[in-house]
């Protein structure tokens, strides 16, 4: 029996630090990149034509940091073969459809580049397409693997995947306004991004920040209304140690001051839309911070 205790209540280090939120932020800040670079070859927008490689670039670039932060993670980097043998890689784990999807839509966004370096409309269509079910995807895993915890009720929530989804979005959009913003430093005016399709991408963040606050608020009324776990967690972690990633840099800096610039007349400022996706950038990351290390805290250190 005193076995059983001390083996019990041994004292667990965090399995999930800052290499997995910095992770989720590139993932998601990736796939939302790329879902504009896919408006105008898959969807037939023609205006955002000129964007697509350099948001197709982006989204290559970010998602190309992923697989260094997770061998890192792991301590003993070999390990991620593991993941890619077939013996040993298992349908039902959420994780090795992970490892397949960050393998694959890579090598999709590749392709499909190339189709548009060619301007081969057909070809970059449909690869368009295949990449944007595996960016979704890929990030979607991410919300799915975070759910599937029913210890860490922080993220036990069937909302975590749309939480995700959400937040790649708008975190894509504000990344690749600023990659924009910054590449027309380097060209000369006539080749310059159309600064009113920036102004038009800004709205459609503003549209995600809505959905976004949305859903933190129902999950607000299920931390207030719920069992006692769930207002534990919202009173000693939310509130409490993860209270500035959540509260500050993810509510107040990083939705409400940017929903608060883009519905008002400085939505026709450049400085203003530029400093609106730099703060949506910096409060997604906070909530990947308090979703990762914060839905532990009470699991292991409290």
């Amino acid at each position: 029996m005193e076995e059983s205790i001390v083996t019990y209540n041994v004292f667990h280090h965090v399995a999930w630090g800052t290499t997995i939120s910095i992770y989720f932020w590139l993932v998601g800040a990736s796939a939302g990149s790329f879902v504009i670079s896919s408006f105008g070859w898959v969807f037939g927008i023609k205006r955002y034509k000129p964007l697509a490689m350099t948001a197709s670039v982006t989204a290559i670039l970010m998602l190309m940091l992923v697989p260094i932060l997770l061998t890192w993670d792991l301590g003993k980097p070999v390990r991620f073969i593991y993941l890619l043998i077939p013996g040993y890689w298992h349908g039902t784990g959420p994780m090795a459809w992970g490892t397949v999807l960050i393998c694959s839509y890579p090598t999709a966004m590749l392709i499909y580049s190339y189709f548009v370096i060619k301007k081969d409309e057909t070809w970059a269509r449909i690869l368009g397409i295949v990449a944007i079910c595996l960016a979704l995807s890929t990030h979607w895993y991410t919300g799915v693997v975070m759910e599937l915890n029913p210890g860490r009720f922080l993220n036990h929530t069937a909302l975590a995947p749309i939480l995700f989804l959400t937040g790649a979005f708008i975190s894509g959009i504000g990344l690749l306004i600023l990659v924009l913003w910054i590449q027309n430093w380097f060209r000369s005016v006539e080749n310059r991004n159309d600064w009113s399709l920036l102004q038009e991408m800004s709205q459609y963040m503003m549209y995600g920040i809505v959905f976004d606050i949305f859903l933190l608020y129902l999950e607000f009324m299920q931390s207030i209304y719920g069992s006692m776990n769930t207002v534990l967690g919202h009173e000693e972690v939310l509130m409490g140690v993860f209270r500035f990633p959540y509260l500050w840099l993810e509510l107040v800096i990083g939705l409400f001051i940017p929903l608060g610039i883009l519905v008002s007349p400085f939505k026709r400022s450049k400085l203003a839309i530029l400093l609106a996706a730099f703060l949506v950038c910096i409060g997604v990351y906070g909530m990947r911070i308090w979703w990762v290390m914060g839905g532990q805290y009470l699991q292991t250190f409290y």
